[in-house]
């Protein structure tokens, strides 16, 4: 990344995040998996202690229905996003919307890319649009709809159109047949209470490519995800079951081992969504590659996992001897540099 020479002292930074709840009160309407996207104590924990050692005066945020209010009272010089938010289906794009009503600069994307990013067949509409090679999907809002499914192969991958952190995803999420696709289909629209994003499950590697800065943005080392050891009754694929319980059996191979050929297509294809999508400062982009080495790209994070220890972005950063307080940094800088006002201020 470019450097920028900036002022490091005396910036108030207001750290806006939504924390997973000690004890989770689950209502009766509401998903098993409700706060599955929200961060963990230690990511907020790290991400202040990062910032404080820059020399900043750190605010805690949360992202609630107090939220708006805070923020004025703090009146912070910048805010570092990490809030998913906490209802509706472009909750994402909350935080954003506020801030740039409210005139206060911000890292991270903007309400539109947060907002698309969390809506899957908008994305992949998106994707397919822009020549950016996806599975084929339809979208399904009533389980008598089966019917509409076609000209998909089995094995078909069925999830929740509007969420994040795999939520919806489990070991049947896989289907083989039209009765299991049924199943499937009728239960995410009952549980989620939104569209089944139905789409063929590609059978092949899976990368994740982390993607830091602006100018130019700059692709981090690529991560393959291999789960050969995962027992095939609890399915292969990065599942909210896996991720929650069994993400020690998953292997990390960072870099994936690609040939140069692969490994640049990979790059390329992911800094096209990257732009397309208008992504800002950071973002993680799914991909997995078929059988016959095409990289189908399944889905854009604009807010990626940041937890210092099991958080697929930092430890693709460490690869590139980024340390976890410089990848902080570094996100902070690419948010300020979008702000002329910022940089001028106070000598910066």
């Amino acid at each position: 990344m470019k450097k920028l020479e900036y002022n490091l002292a005396s910036m108030k930074i207001a750290l806006a995040f939504n924390k997973k709840p000690e004890e989770a009160i689950i209502e009766d309407d509401e998903p098993p998996d409700r706060y599955a996207e929200f961060d963990p104590p230690r990511t907020i924990e790290a991400i202040t202690k990062a910032l404080s050692s820059l020399g900043h005066k750190v605010f805690l945020l949360e992202a609630d229905d107090l939220f708006v209010e805070r923020l004025k009272e703090i009146s912070p010089d910048i805010v570092f996003n990490i809030a998913e938010g906490i209802r509706g289906e472009s909750r994402e794009s909350h935080v954003p919307a506020i801030l740039e009503w409210l005139g206060i600069p911000y890292t991270g994307s903007g309400p539109l890319t947060m907002a698309v990013t969390l809506d899957k067949p908008i994305t992949k509409r998106i994707f397919i649009s822009e020549g950016i090679p996806t599975p084929k999907y339809v979208v399904i809002s009533n389980p008598k709809e089966i019917q509409n499914v076609k000209g998909l192969d089995f094995p078909i991958i069925v999830k929740p159109s509007h969420e994040g952190s795999s939520m919806g995803l489990d070991s049947k999420s896989i289907v083989y047949s039209d009765k299991e696709l049924n199943e499937q289909i009728e239960k995410v629209i009952t549980i989620y209470h939104q569209p089944a994003l139905v789409e063929e499950f590609i059978d092949g590697r899976e990368l994740t490519v982390g993607i830091l800065g602006n100018d130019p943005p700059e692709v981090l080392p690529i991560k393959e995800l291999d789960f050969s050891s995962i027992p095939d009754e609890l399915g292969k694929f990065a599942s909210g079951v896996i991720k929650a319980k069994y993400w020690y059996l998953v292997k990390h191979y960072c870099p994936a081992h690609l040939s140069d050929s692969l490994y640049r297509e990979v790059c390329n294809i992911s800094l096209k969504v990257y732009r397309v999508l208008r992504c800002r400062d950071l973002a993680r982009i799914d991909i997995r590659l078929s059988k016959d080495g095409i990289p189908y790209v399944l889905e854009v994070n604009p807010l990626p996992d940041l937890d210092p220890k099991e958080g697929n972005f930092p430890d693709m950063a460490r690869v590139k001897s980024i340390a976890y307080e410089e990848l902080i940094a570094s996100i902070l800088q690419a948010g300020i540099s979008r702000y002329p006002a910022l940089l001028n201020k106070e000598g910066r």
